[in-house]
């Protein structure tokens, strides 16, 4: 698939390809299912490796063909079923579809599951909309870090829509003293830190360490020095472990007696995932290494509490997916609600959420179809982002020891996040932006002034006032 040469089919050169082709082509391809994709009026296919079983002798001769030349004995079956979402209908699908297909020269009788869901290209007729996810702020955002807001600029958490006489309580945030911002993340760093310690020396207790290790985890995670954090579920494409591309420089960083990091992990892999749990044991192993000990830490058996700590309490929330395989995602946007920086490539919710004085984007929006290639620039990156901009607008201090510059950079990060990528302006949308425009009211219930009753919901009305997470 990555190979072939697209120029001499109906799709043309794959740079010219449409965004929202490019992204389900991604998608196919980072599926472990057998996955077909026909795209197009002539339902030219495109498929990933797990479907060239699928295909036997088929492949590669039908790859990039319209359906009915590639596969004409599968043709008649599966073209009627996707004519009705391709054509604007519903999604189809069709369970254990006896077939007889020749895919080795000669016929087998095989039995078929299809599902079949429409794609519009942003040419369609019917493109696709959306609204992006948002965080319930109220249940995010770290105590400390509400007591200071609603003490510095009466902000009202569980009702975002609220506007005070100076406006928008995001809009205000420079009323805050510098030191006193700093002094609230500092709080909520030091939390992390109490809390965590508890939590490994427990956790390395169970594993057999001895009491002396246990005792210096005492002093584990210093609230003077830089924190990452990151935390989310440890799937292959999310790259954990991208940091330790060049295991050698990142030592430095950990080690460095100016400057150093520190890193926390925390997360679970899908029990039938065993290459994210891969994943975390090789993250675990060099956290057990001399080279990090006492600088890189795996948080175990994670759940909402670890979450609700780690993005109140680290610097800089770090998200390495491969783009474009980033759906939405939220921890980004709730330790940006914290004052803490994201450090993330540009995709999901930081495509949308980055606008260049906020935070870092790993990256540029291109991807490279070399996932080794791809992952050794974005690496690089990484690095440079880590060296030249993130450590020393960090430690640089004033004459009272406070990061101004990157204080700044918390206010902008706050500022950026925490009504867009609210629960509250998500609720905004799907009410202003989906229901009210597609409500139908039947003529017998219409008042008699003409004005359909939907129309009358406030924007009060659609504030998310639940308390869960």
């Amino acid at each position: 698939m990555r190979a072939k040469d697209w120029s001499d089919t109906r799709l043309g050169p794959a740079e010219q390809w449409t965004d929202a082709l490019k992204l389900m082509v991604a998608v196919v391809l980072a599926n472990r299912v057998p996955m077909l994709l026909c795209w197009g009026p002539e339902y030219v296919a495109i498929y990933n490796d797990a479907f060239r079983s699928v295909l036997g002798a088929k492949h590669p001769s039908a790859l990039g063909q319209p359906m009915r030349v590639g596969w004409p004995d599968l043709a008649h079956v599966l073209e009627p079923l996707i004519d009705a979402p391709f054509n604007g209908g519903p999604s189809s699908s069709a369970d254990d579809v006896p077939l007889e297909i020749d895919r080795h020269g000669f016929l087998e009788e095989t039995h078929f599951t299809f599902a079949c869901s429409p794609v519009p290209d942003a040419t369609a007729p019917h493109g696709i909309g959306g609204v992006t996810n948002g965080i319930h702020t109220p249940s995010w955002v770290g105590h400390t870090m509400g007591e200071t807001l609603a003490k510095g600029v009466r902000a009202d958490l569980d009702n975002l829509d609220a506007e005070g006489g100076g406006g928008r309580f995001w809009e205000r945030l420079d009323q805050i003293p510098t030191e006193e911002l700093w002094e609230t993340h500092q709080r909520q760093k030091l939390e992390l830190a109490v809390f965590a310690r508890r939590r490994l020396r427990a956790q390395f207790a169970r594993h057999g360490e001895a009491p002396a290790v246990l005792d210096a985890l005492e002093a584990a995670l210093d609230p003077d020095v830089l924190t990452i954090g990151f935390a989310r579920r440890f799937a292959t494409y999310k790259r954990a472990g991208l940091l330790f591309s060049d295991i050698d420089r990142v030592a430095r960083l950990v080690r460095s007696e100016e400057r150093p990091i520190q890193i926390v992990y925390a997360g679970k892999a899908h029990p039938a995932d065993r290459p994210g749990q891969q994943v975390i044991q090789e993250i675990f192993a060099r956290s057990m290494s001399d080279q990090f000990r006492g600088r890189v830490f795996v948080l175990e058996d994670y759940d909402i509490r670890i979450a609700r700590y780690l993005v109140a309490g680290v610097d800089i929330w770090l998200n390495t997916p491969r783009r474009p395989l980033e759906a939405s995602g939220t921890s980004g946007m709730k330790a940006a609600a914290n004052g803490v920086v994201n450090l993330s490539v540009l995709d999901g919710w930081w495509d949308e959420g980055f606008t260049g004085d906020n935070g870092w984007a790993i990256g540029g929006r291109e991807t490279n179809p070399d996932e080794a290639a791809q992952d050794w620039a974005d690496a690089q990156d990484l690095y440079r982002i880590l060296e030249d901009e993130v450590l020393p607008r960090y430690y640089e201090r004033d004459a009272h020891g406070i990061p101004v510059a990157w204080v700044k950079l918390m206010r902008r990060s706050m500022a950026s996040t925490l009504w867009r990528f609210s629960t509250t302006r998500m609720l905004h949308d799907y009410v202003e932006r989906m229901y009210l425009p597609n409500a139908v009211v039947s003529p017998e219930r219409m008042p008699s002034d003409g004005v359909p009753p939907s129309v009358a919901v406030s924007r009060r009305s659609t504030s998310a006032r639940s308390t869960g997470g």
